[in-house]
């Protein structure tokens, strides 16, 4: 498994340089980051549980909203990673 996981990530390493690709695929390639992250944390966020809960009672969306605004006004991942930390810890025992 190891193997293939390794295989699968050294290919496009070893094959693709920058100068084989064209612009546009460079440039589409900088949005996989933000792509993956995103169907990542979006359903986490949304769907606690595995039930779609848009609502106020859901701590989870709330922090994300917190988080996402702590995010634009500091523009720091520290600051960002450990304040979202702490908005789910207090949102966790204040929501249940």
């Amino acid at each position: 498994m190891g193997a293939v996981t390794y295989l699968t990530r050294v290919l496009f390493i070893v094959f693709l340089d920058d100068e084989r690709l064209s612009p546009f695929v460079r440039r589409c390639l900088r949005f996989v980051p933000v792509a993956v992250l995103t169907s990542i944390i979006v359903p986490l966020v949304t769907a606690p549980g595995g039930t779609f809960s848009p609502t106020w009672d859901n701590p989870y969306l709330l922090a994300g909203f917190l988080t996402t605004g702590l995010a634009a006004a500091t523009r720091s991942l520290v600051v960002t990673v450990l304040g979202g930390i702490g908005i789910i810890l207090l949102l966790k025992t204040v929501i249940p």
